[in-house]
């Protein structure tokens, strides 16, 4: 397929939420807190999501995509909660204990975070032999599963 098409195909997009703007009408953590009120914690008499002390929420971070659509390996400064709500989605970890495996971009590049070459194609992974030694895991996810993704860990996402 084209790029063209795959663009028209496929879509992936992102809501963030956080408590402080979350009084605001018509905001993106309005709609969060309003349709999802299981996750906000000013309501923890009607709420089954526990957070030890709400001034600390760091935001909440709804991601949608389709079928086929990837996240390039990275790992993130803060912890994760991962639920799936529906389809599946393909987890690759690595504990960063692996991350001079995991061809990461220099210090000072845009992207420093992220993987340098394409998982997904095994011709890459010649420019990094290191790369090849990687202990990983892999999870699928099903609708209704939750995974912990502790900070620092690595993760390439196939939905």
């Amino acid at each position: 397929e084209s790029e063209e098409a795959k663009r028209e195909k496929y879509f992936y997009f992102r809501i963030n939420a956080d408590l402080k703007s979350a009084t605001k009408e018509g905001t993106a953590s309005n709609f969060i807190y309003d349709e999802l009120t299981f996750l906000d914690p000013r309501n923890r008499k009607d709420s089954k999501f526990y957070i030890v002390d709400p001034n600390q929420e760091r935001g909440i971070n709804c991601r949608f995509g389709m079928r086929g659509v990837t996240a390039a390996n990275h790992f993130d400064m803060s912890r994760n909660t991962i639920a799936l709500f529906g389809g599946e989605r393909r987890y690759v970890l690595a504990s960063p204990s692996q991350c001079d495996r995991m061809a990461l971009y220099k210090q000072g590049h845009p992207s420093v975070r992220h993987s340098s070459l394409d998982w997904s194609n095994p011709v890459e992974w010649d420019e990094h032999p290191e790369f090849k030694g990687a202990l990983v895991n892999e999870v699928v996810l099903h609708a209704g599963d939750v995974l912990y993704l502790p900070t620092n860990w690595f993760h390439y996402i196939v939905n």
